[in-house]
């Protein structure tokens, strides 16, 4: 066939533009458009298309669902500033006009100024329903320019922000919740009468109360990061404190005491435990230190109460007796000899029948004091009980006969001071003060012992025998128990 009778041979590119078919741009378009059709068609967000002037000329299904106007209760009569929280369109003019630095208008040129300059704009508003209900949105804005990049309208699309913002609410509840939950937490930790503390796993301190700075005279920041063991006088049991926790998982009633920055020591009761993270990892220990200085002093005060008598304020009897077996204990380690020495008073219950026993009582703290006076500090002058007092020597000799003399020397010390006479001043209320002239002499007897196989109640038996020997001699009279052995 000629090339006449088939028609002119077109190259191999014809029907093509750019490297595109004609059927391909086809396809392109039809595909387009279906996409536009989507867009406008979608129910999931709205798209809202304007003239120039703010009129609305496109709603699609989105819109109408979201808004529940129809196209026709918007479309060529209202803008969407008309369907917007007016309060929130004041606003943003407002904000607007300070941030861009010129005045505008509230209303629909509030929406879409920024978008009229080629900025990029999106924002949140309130969309109000046509039934009056409200919804917050998120709205991105663009300008439609025609060839001649003239703009011809503009094209809201918004969507529905009410789960995102619940989430928000939800969160910021939570997290309202989370900081009220850590300030009540707080104010308990800061209103424990206790001084509290953490410490990681080392025994650093993480964190501490007001209580806790008071008692070491450090701020929060000093002890922060500083080694537990440091605030205490002996830091090696603080540490050992903090290991027992983290071995145990608790410690109570665990003695310490603190120091603070200016010197001052309080002995504390500690009291700990491990605490761990939701994961149940061990984070630290949570210690508790409470003063207990005043209990201290309270359990000394009734000790001592309870070890001395309550007049004269010397070693009572059981005290007397538990010192007494400590140095008989002693006195065999060291070979030297110690003493007994018991007496009773000669003249004492006529004071009490003439001028009653409150007198009878000045009498026995003299008697107490000028004891006293005669012992060795390494000694122990006690009140048996009534007129009764015994003293107790302590590393005499090695010698017995060396250790008879001192003992009989102390003794003797002893009778003759109580031999002098007694002045005793009183004033009783609404009275004059009155002075009592008293002669009171004393019956002692002596025992000495080293080694005993017999216990102190068998020392204190064989000087009581040899005290009522010097009294059966008329008192005002020394006697040594068994002094011939």
């Amino acid at each position: 066939m000629s090339e006449t009778e088939s028609g002119p041979t077109l190259p191999d590119d014809a029907g093509k533009k750019n490297g595109i078919t004609e059927v391909q741009r086809k396809e392109a378009l039809l595909k387009t458009g279906a996409l536009q059709n989507a867009i406008l068609n979608s129910a999931n967000f709205s798209s809202i298309a304007t003239d120039a002037n703010g009129v609305i000329q496109i709603f699609n299904v989105g819109a109408e669902r979201m808004l529940g106007y129809t196209t026709d209760d918007v479309i060529n009569k209202i803008t969407p500033a008309e369907i917007s929280d007016p309060q929130e369109v004041i606003e943003r003019a407002k904000a607007l006009s300070i941030e861009l630095g010129t005045l505008i208008t509230p209303g629909f040129e509030a929406l879409v100024f920024k978008a009229s300059r080629g900025i990029e704009d999106i924002y949140e508003l309130t969309y109000i329903r046509k039934d009056g209900s409200r919804f917050p949105a998120v709205v991105s804005v663009t300008a439609l320019r025609d060839d001649q990049d003239g703009i011809i309208g503009y094209l809201l699309i918004g969507t529905d922000n009410t789960a995102r913002k619940q989430i928000e609410a939800e969160q910021k509840q939570l997290s309202q919740r989370l900081r009220d939950h850590q300030f009540y937490t707080r104010s308990l930790f800061e209103s424990n009468i206790d001084a509290l503390m953490t410490t990681d796993t080392s025994g650093i301190i993480t964190d501490v109360n007001k209580q806790m700075e008071a008692l070491t005279g450090c701020t929060r920041d000093e002890l922060i990061g500083a080694p537990f063991k440091n605030f205490f006088t002996d830091p090696e049991r603080a540490e050992a404190g903090i290991k027992r926790v983290l071995s145990e998982k608790k410690v109570t009633n665990y003695e310490l005491t603190a120091r603070a920055r200016d010197g001052k020591e309080t002995v504390v009761s500690y009291n700990a435990t491990t605490f761990y993270d939701r994961d149940r990892r061990l984070q630290g220990v949570f210690a508790a230190a409470r003063d207990i200085t005043e209990r201290k002093q309270a359990e000394e005060m009734i000790l001592n109460l309870a070890l001395h008598d309550a007049l004269t304020r010397l070693p009572n009897r059981r005290l007397l007796n538990d010192r007494l077996n400590q140095s008989m204990a002693v006195s065999k380690r060291s070979g030297r000899y110690g003493a007994l020495l018991f007496m009773d008073l000669d003249n004492f219950k006529p004071l009490n029948d003439t001028h009653g026993h409150f007198v009878g009582d000045l009498l026995l703290v003299e008697v107490a004091r000028r004891i006293s006076s005669c012992a060795r500090k390494v000694d122990t002058v006690a009140r048996f009980g009534g007129d009764e007092f015994v003293v107790m020597l302590v590393e005499l000799d090695v010698d017995k006969t060396q250790s008879t003399t001192q003992s009989g020397i102390i003794a003797e010390k002893i009778r003759a001071i109580l031999d002098e006479p007694y002045v005793l001043k009183f004033k009783l209320e609404g009275q004059e003060e009155t002075t009592v002239e008293h002669h009171c002499t004393s019956s002692i007897g002596v025992t000495l012992f080293l080694n005993h196989e017999a216990g102190a109640v068998e020392i204190i038996k064989q000087a009581d025998m040899a005290m009522y020997q010097a009294k059966e001699a008329g008192g005002n009279q020394i006697r040594f128990f068994n002094l011939q052995d």
